[in-house]
């Protein structure tokens, strides 16, 4: 009979046998609770903190419910532009729960329950159990873990496959002690350790051979790295961590250490290199030939392109003000932190720079380099980039930080172990429970009141706008309603009300307040006014003449927007009885760029109304308020349109002051009705309020309006007849007088 293998207790993972040797049978209990612990944090309140959702999280689950219609981007270019693995696997989870914000916030805390679960098991691989254990109870209880694995947002997303990526390319390796049985490293169950242990390379003679399964490996983890890059925009920097371990193994190599490491793995490396540039291959060529997709990358790598022209000084900026990021001062924003809090508790950062030494110690074990390499890598987009958003933008780092804690704290075990007696073991085991305990309630406090409740936190998650969705969810009338706004563009509010709103009979439209007032077709409508974006002064008696008020909602009283009001708007006998005091002011069109010194409206072309502009819309009438200006002061202008046609570009009204030249000395270019929501029928107010210049010397002056797009600066043509007559039409000229 075989005689059982006894580990080697002076071997790191011997000892770690020895150490857990009387409890293993535990293991999968204790990792069980610690998956509890961490489904309670990641679940508990989920659908009231955040208390709203921001405007990316709401792009995120746009597109995740268009995927669900049939579109199929490889790059959504919504915003800034971001990765698709995070939209589809919301879409997923969608399918079966429906296009709600609680489907796309359960997506990310299912990915960050599995990015716990490939920690402890990348963890365990390399270092065993109890350094695996200590990984997953540190990520479960963390509030930088917690906050990544509630929001809806695609950062997790990366930490999750590249870990995957490393596990996979971990197991190419031996087990790091053959005297062990299996089944104490397996990551399965014990039933299955035979299988595993045809999945390990075999040793003979001339070194370690290279079964097929070995290929398999490094295949998945190239797959799971080229996944990686449709994540998250940091991504691009993962890559690099496995030529960077390979020159280290060739250092190794050139200094007479572990040479059989270099030739058994760059082979690999290469191999899952290939596949993940293959995997990546598509994204990548889309971006490529449409750089304008991806227009973060620019804003953010302005540092880079300040080195690659010699100048060091925005780079040095950025990494002395985020260095700090792990102990002593932290992301500066409320949307996903604490202003100023670190990444890491005391206890935690502590026991990270101990674990920096203990890895820099055993710096001719591979398995801390790699460790070492993940995080310099990982960290670097954040350092790059600045303090803003370093809870996102050093995610990648996330599961290397808490498994170099763990190696800490795992020491400091063994030290009490070897050199203390049973009852300082004991106190010392105590004090990890205490501490991951206390780092829990930490947690929970910090984020459910300290930062849950926090007024700035709700005016960063819309809370306001959130609340007036549900309001409508819980009444039972439908029809249209017109939401005043500061964000009212299709990528902002529209966007969170979509995936609020639990009902389909509602027409929506959206305007800002302070500059617009809409008029839907078809009769009374109902208006929700916040205090963030009351009626304008100038738009208020329109308006108050036709509507009578519904519902206050009170929020909290320390928020900024303290309440919302609802009205029951008559649109169309509203815009009946403005409509005679807009529609009889002269308009005109001018074949000419300038206008003669002598004579200037002797160039006038005359207009009646409505004036069509580009087939979709058409000027009604307008109120010139202020004919008579002096120097300094503000013209101020109401302009009265009706939709003709949808628009799908984003449109941009331009209102020009213009002296005999054309040149411009005051102007206002802004759309407070944004295009993309324009209905035939609809019509809308919009209010002109800018300063001209103070040195403009006395004399009649060109008021000229128009519509052109954002994309290209195009101008809408004015059409008469069926003819394009011109790009703008002018309206009465504003005399500037003296001081």
């Amino acid at each position: 009979m075989t005689k059982p293998q006894i580990p080697n207790p002076k071997s790191a993972v011997g000892h770690w046998s020895l150490v857990i040797g009387h409890w293993s049978r535990w293991e999968w209990v204790l990792l069980a609770l610690i998956l509890f612990l961490a489904a309670v944090l990641r679940l508990w309140r989920l659908d009231s903190v955040p208390p709203g959702f921001t405007h990316d999280e709401a792009s995120n689950g746009h597109d995740a419910a268009a995927v669900l219609r049939g579109v199929r981007p490889i790059y959504f270019t919504v915003g800034y532009g971001h990765e698709p693995l995070y939209p589809y696997s919301v879409a997923l989870v969608m399918s079966l729960l429906g296009p709600t914000g609680t489907a796309l916030r359960l997506t990310t805390v299912g990915w960050g329950m599995a990015l716990i679960l490939l920690s402890y098991g990348f963890a365990r691989r390399l270092f065993g159990p109890l350094p695996a254990l200590l990984t997953a109870a540190w990520m479960a209880t963390s509030f930088w873990c917690v906050m990544t694995s509630r929001v809806g947002l695609r950062a997790i997303t990366l930490a999750t496959t590249f870990t995957a990526s490393a596990l996979c390319f971990w197991l190419t390796f031996p087990p790091p002690s053959r005297r062990l049985p299996l089944k104490r490293f397996s990551l399965l169950s014990p039933h299955l350790s035979k299988w595993v242990a045809s999945w390990q390379p075999s040793e003979s003679a001339g070194g370690l051979s290279l079964p097929w399964h070995r290929w398999v490996w490094w295949v998945l983890s190239g797959a799971f790295l080229g996944a990686a890059i449709y994540t998250y925009m940091a991504s691009r920097a993962m890559p690099a961590v496995y030529p960077l371990f390979l020159a280290y193994l060739f250092v190794l190599r050139l200094l007479g250490m572990r040479r059989s490491l270099f030739h058994q793995q760059w082979l690999g490396i290469a191999l899952l290199l290939l596949v993940a540039a293959l995997v990546a291959a598509p994204l990548a060529h889309f971006l490529i030939t449409h750089p304008e997709a991806e227009q973060r990358l620019g804003q953010l790598s302005a540092p880079v392109q300040q080195v690659a022209q010699g100048d060091f000084s925005g780079l040095w900026r950025n990494l002395s003000r985020s260095l700090p990021m792990f102990t002593f001062r932290g992301d500066p924003l409320w949307l996903y932190n604490i202003p100023g809090h670190p990444l890491l508790d005391p206890v935690s950062g502590a026991l990270f720079y101990a674990g920096i030494l203990v890895c820099l110690w055993h710096w001719r074990d591979p398995r801390y380099t790699f460790l070492l390499l993940w995080l310099i890598v990982g960290v670097g987009p954040a350092l790059v980039t600045g303090p803003d958003a370093t809870v996102l933008r050093s995610i990648a780092a996330q599961p290397a930080v808490f498994i170099i804690v763990a190696l800490a704290l795992g020491t400091i075990l063994r030290f009490l172990h070897e050199r203390t007696g049973r009852w300082a073991r004991v106190a010392g085991i105590g004090c990890v429970v205490v501490s991951i305990a206390g780092i829990g309630l930490r947690t929970a406090h910090n984020y459910f009141s300290a930062w849950g409740e926090h007024r700035n936190v709700r005016v960063a998650y819309h809370h306001a706008l959130v609340q007036e969705v549900r309001y409508l969810n819980a009444q039972p009338e439908g029809g249209a309603v017109a939401f005043s706004s500061i964000y009212p563009g299709r990528f902002h509010d529209p966007y969170t009300a979509e995936i609020t709103l639990r009902r389909d009979d509602l027409s929506l439209r959206w305007f800002d307040g302070r500059f617009a007032l809409v008029f839907p077709v078809g009769g009374e409508t109902r208006v929700i006014i916040p205090t963030i974006a009351p009626l304008d002064e100038t738009l208020e008696p329109i308006f108050k003449e036709h509507a009578s008020h519904i519902h206050t909602e009170h929020l909290r009283p320390d928020d900024t927007i303290s309440h919302f009001d609802v009205y029951r708007f008559d649109a169309a006998s509203a815009l009946a009885a403005f409509t005679p005091v807009v529609k009889d002011n002269p308009v005109y069109w001018c074949p000419f760029d300038a206008f003669p010194a002598d004579e200037p409206q002797a160039a006038y072309e005359p207009l009646v109304f409505p004036v069509d502009v580009g087939d979709v819309i058409e000027l009604a009438g307008y109120d010139l308020r202020t004919p008579v200006v002096g120097p300094g002061e503000q013209v101020e202008l109401l302009t009265v349109w009706h939709v003709r046609a949808p628009f799908v570009s984003e449109a941009v009204m331009f209102t020009h002051l213009l002296d005999h030249s054309s040149h411009v000395v005051g102007q206002a270019d802004r759309l407070d009705v944004p295009s993309w929501h324009w209905q035939p029928g609809d019509a809308f107010v919009q209010l002109h309020r800018f300063q001209i210049d103070a040195n403009t010397p006395p004399g009649l002056y060109h008021l000229e309006v128009g519509i052109y797009t954002r994309e290209d600066l195009a101008r809408l043509p004015v059409i008469v007849n069926g003819i394009e007559t011109d790009d703008r039409i002018l309206l009465q000229p504003v005399e500037v007088t003296s001081q």
